[in-house]
């Protein structure tokens, strides 16, 4: 197996972490970690660059948008937005006061 693919692996492991620990834990693996690291490497790897839109897809595949946009929540804001971009997720909208 080709380094660059390793996240079939962890998408794997994710669904039974999630199964078994939850959807924070789950989350905290894949998204926190791997998704995040993977998306660093691919700064600097064509190889991996090329796998990390099948990677976000994978992601997508695990977790439903509400599970999402809650985990983001719970991170600091440099965080938050470094995952929303990865993510393809938009921030919460502003609030509007009416009247």
């Amino acid at each position: 197996m080709k380094f660059h693919k390793i996240w079939v692996q962890q998408c794997g492991a994710t669904r039974r972490i999630k199964r078994q620990f939850g959807v924070k834990s789950a989350l905290d693996y894949l998204v926190g970690e791997k998704l995040a690291n993977f998306a660093e490497t691919a700064d600097q790897r064509s190889e991996f660059a090329r796998e990390l839109p099948r990677f976000q897809a994978a992601v997508w595949k695990i977790f439903n948008p509400y599970e999402l946009a809650g985990y983001l929540t719970t991170l600091k804001p440099s965080r938050r937005k470094q995952l929303q971009k990865l993510l393809y997720v938009q921030g919460s909208p502003p609030f509007r006061r009416s009247g």
